[in-house]
């Protein structure tokens, strides 16, 4: 993909964000689901590069085994839904991180779970969630700092696994600007307020000791859009994540901070589902939690179709580059993918100073971690290695 190109869909004069960082984040957001969150903002997963690894139909023998039997006894078989489920899911960046739902999806493991996944692209986790709040889709990849004020504002979603434990975003310069000194009145790109992009960014302007005002965040809807912005000369600086980050940086723009590397840990992305499936369905969660650690453990096991994947998904066609992400990827993606609930204060707090209804929200209204824990302890991660 040329960064280069995409330049070219920029308006002259970039969308500047609202000075005041989330606290009006949702009340906009959730206005788009009266339009239909699923209409342009959605599209369908890339076509699948061949047949998946598990073929169409469900494992022999598996059909009729309850989900609530430990998973470890009798592999994926034991987590079978029957009848089979529909669910609709989706990812929301050209990015690394979500190369094992990616790789899931293609390799056909929530299939053989009895989960008929239909996989579709919201690029942003603030249209993700106008689409939950719509009932429009059932869950995917949902940044942890907009799951809080979601939840403060009736948010119909919870949390039930890791996707990335750490922000893996860096932050890019163009070459002028030389430290955190330089960064203070610059213009600053983003996907969307309420992004895991902004999420990132609001932590590297924390580490350095400034404020969201001492920035002008502009958003550009998607991360290449970023570096294109860049390039073009209409941004001075981002979040980005790989691939667009080795990108930058080969480009020649400055990198003032890994925060996969130098920031601390911070939950980034999250596996969402909406509250319905929580009390209805929970062999359902199970399965989908489940199948998901089987596409990070794929990924892991299979660098020959993990890059593959990601070539499919991010239309790249840079070998080197493939590698490379792919060596990040598996360094950053969260195995097992349980709730990281030990870093959830610290999310809570500092969602709290830009949004003060989050400091009425309990950690329980954001997560529901025991279908994980439960899927930890019978055994079922271990066996994915």
């Amino acid at each position: 993909m040329d960064t280069r190109k995409s330049a070219d869909d920029l308006e002259t004069r970039l969308p500047a964000a609202p000075r005041l960082t989330r606290r009006r984040l949702l009340q906009n957001t959730l206005g788009l689901a009266a339009l239909g969150a699923l209409g342009a903002a959605c599209q369908q997963a890339p076509a699948s590069t061949g047949a998946p690894a598990s073929g169409g139909a469900p494992p022999a023998g598996g059909a009729t085994a309850g989900a609530t039997a430990s998973p470890a006894a009798g592999g994926a078989g034991t987590l079978m839904l029957s009848p089979r489920r529909p669910f609709k899911m989706v990812w929301t960046a050209l990015t690394g991180s979500q190369a094992a739902i990616w790789m899931a999806h293609e390799t056909g493991a929530w299939r053989e779970l009895g989960l008929d996944v239909e996989l579709v692209r919201i690029p942003s986790s603030s249209r993700l969630a106008a689409a939950m709040q719509a009932n429009e889709v059932d869950g995917g990849s949902f940044d942890w700092a907009l799951a809080f004020q979601f939840a403060a504002q009736n948010g119909n979603a919870k949390e039930v696994g890791a996707i990335t434990n750490r922000q893996v975003f860096s932050i890019l310069s163009v070459p002028s600007i030389t430290g955190p000194q330089d960064v203070r009145g610059k213009r600053w790109g983003i996907t969307r307020i309420g992004s895991s992009t902004h999420t990132a960014s609001l932590l590297a302007l924390e580490l350095w000791g400034l404020r969201p005002d001492d920035v002008q965040f502009l958003q550009v809807q998607e991360v290449p859009a970023i570096l294109a912005g860049m390039e073009a000369g209409q941004i001075d600086l981002g979040a980005v994540s790989p691939p667009t980050s080795i990108r930058a940086r080969k480009a020649g723009f400055r990198e003032l901070i890994d925060l996969a590397e130098e920031g601390p840990d911070y939950p980034s992305i999250g596996l969402a589902i909406i509250d319905r499936h929580l009390t209805e369905s929970p062999d359902l969660v199970r399965a989908y939690i489940a199948g998901y650690a089987m596409g990070v453990a794929r990924f892991r096991k299979d660098s020959e179709r993990g890059i593959a994947v990601m070539k499919q998904y991010l239309q790249l066609d840079d070998d080197e580059l493939l590698r490379e992400l792919y060596q990040a990827a598996t360094r950053y993606i969260a195995f097992p993918p349980v709730v990281p609930m030990a870093s959830l204060p610290r999310v809570k707090e500092d969602v709290t100073r830009d949004d003060p209804r989050v400091a009425g929200v309990r950690i329980e209204d954001v997560v529901a971690p025991q279908f994980a824990d439960e899927l930890q302890a019978q055994g079922y991660f271990a066996s994915l290695l």
